[in-house]
């Protein structure tokens, strides 16, 4: 089917990164979904063809970019939930009015499981005095924000990296240092010194946010991740992913993560003639490398993030 102009241009925005960030990408592939409901003409005389050109819109949307179960899982609940809660609806505007409510429920969820996830992270780790963290998390960047605020003045910084190519560091420390935080930045080459205490800056703890995680607790996040976390082992110091269950993909009981490989010129737009360059933008962490996972149901292990799934998210399935 032809694609809307307009979802189309959504499309191209998560694509090319002007919408970046798991959640701002879910929402954004829902507001291509509105648009398409909103604006769809005439009376749909077939409700299970109408469900699924929405169904095809929604796959055009959330595999704009690979590693996007948030997305996807979006678009799971969006279907899944309005075919058990509404069977054998007919009434066309009434379709549109449950499949735009069932929309708003998850954006809602994820919306509560951000706030919480803060919360569990606030409470767990109030007492660390330095944070590292690699690339742009919102929930990280409030995380720490909590943090700063419940120690009331006693000393607390974060260190943050560029996160090159794109620097989305770079969000992360103005962010945090509009925000009233002590944050220093460095490249992402100079981690490993820092986490072993070459520059006298304490950092207790590594935050780093996710993407995708997969059923065994291996974990897509921004590239340079699976070094800081390597190192972050060789130097003792945890390692805990923050982000929401809603971002567990069950495809990856069959297969790893697929990793989306970016243009070269991100790296050298005038690069010279015959140089290979290769940029993935994202890595895989092995679990074996990751101290804990803080979710909104808690500080999980990998190990427990499938059950924990299964017990809030059955719908995953």
């Amino acid at each position: 089917m032809e694609i809307p102009t307009n979802i189309a241009a959504i499309i191209k925005d998560i694509e090319t990164l002007k919408i970046q960030g798991a959640t701002a990408v879910a929402q954004s592939c829902f507001e291509g979904i509105r648009l398409y409901l909103e604006e769809h003409s005439g009376t749909p005389e077939r409700i299970e063809l109408f469900l699924s050109e929405i169904e095809k819109i929604g796959l055009q949307l959330v595999h704009a970019r690979p590693n996007e179960p948030l997305a996807r899982n979006g678009l799971k609940f969006l279907l899944n939930t309005y075919r058990i809660r509404y069977p054998g609806e007919q009434d066309p505007v009434r379709v549109k009015e449950h499949l735009l409510k069932v929309m708003d429920e998850f954006l809602a969820m994820l919306e509560r499981a951000k706030k919480n996830i803060v919360e569990v992270g606030v409470n767990k780790f109030s007492g660390t005095n330095g944070v590292l963290t690699h690339c742009h998390s919102s929930t990280v960047e409030h995380m720490c924000t909590g943090m700063h605020e419940r120690r009331q003045g006693e000393p607390f910084s974060v260190v943050a990296t560029e996160t090159r190519p794109l620097f989305q560091g770079r969000i992360t420390a103005k962010n945090l240092v509009q925000a009233g935080l002590d944050v220093k930045m460095i490249v992402d080459s100079a981690v490993t010194s820092f986490l072993v205490g070459d520059w006298d800056i304490p950092v207790d703890v590594v935050f780093i946010g996710c993407d995708q995680i997969s059923m065994s607790g291996d974990t897509v996040n921004k590239v340079g991740s699976y070094g800081i976390a390597l190192s972050s082992y060789f130097a003792s110091k945890p390692v805990y992913v923050v982000g929401t269950l809603l971002k567990l993909d069950p495809a990856t009981i069959y297969d790893r993560p697929r990793i989306e490989m970016r243009s070269p010129e991100e790296i050298w737009p005038d690069a010279p003639e015959n140089l290979q360059i290769i940029n993935p933008a994202f890595e895989i962490i092995p679990h074996e490398l990751i101290t804990g996972f803080v979710t909104e149901f808690g500080v999980l292990k990998p190990e427990e993030l499938e059950r924990e799934m299964g017990k809030q998210y059955n719908w995953l399935w």
